[in-house]
């Protein structure tokens, strides 16, 4: 008995560092949200993501608007977090919200508004709504967002 109960607490120990699982914060708003990426963010750009790397979990981007924490002209490598998203998988631009980690790589937050110009859907849009209208809904969201941080 006692070997069947310490090969149990083994496997459960291994199935326990294997699994990983995100715990995003739920918003009621939009609006919220924002604030909340805001606040929590160490730098904020428009950023045009010259390369990417879906395997390496990496990109390579060029600052172009900074909002907060960076400067305009900057080359930037970063990395994000597959599981919690979100994941940097096209070129062109994109909104960038994270911070610089002690190896001097950007990192997006996890479960945040990074997101790009082309697909800027985000997790409150109204998926309810048909695709053109989710598209434009994020759209308006985006350079609304936009507009709020310059105003900052």
């Amino acid at each position: 008995m006692e070997k069947l109960s310490s090969k149990l607490t083994f496997l459960l120990f291994i199935l326990s560092c294997s699994i990983y699982a995100c715990s995003c914060p739920v918003y009621k708003n939009l609006s919220t949200f924002q604030h909340a990426e805001f606040e929590q963010s160490e730098c904020i750009f428009i950023g045009e993501v010259l390369e990417f790397n879906l395997e390496e979990k990496s990109y390579r981007i060029k600052v172009l608007n900074s909002f907060k924490g960076t400067e305009n002209g900057l080359i930037v490598e970063g990395t994000y977090d597959q599981q919690c998203g979100p994941i940097i998988n096209g070129l062109g631009k994109w909104i960038f919200y994270g911070h610089t980690d002690s190896n001097g790589l950007m990192k997006v937050n996890e479960c945040g508004l990074t997101r790009s110009f082309d697909n800027p859907v985000h997790g409150l849009t109204d998926f309810k709504n048909s695709d053109s209208e989710i598209k434009k809904q994020a759209q308006a969201d985006l350079e609304l967002e936009i507009k709020k941080m310059r105003e900052k």
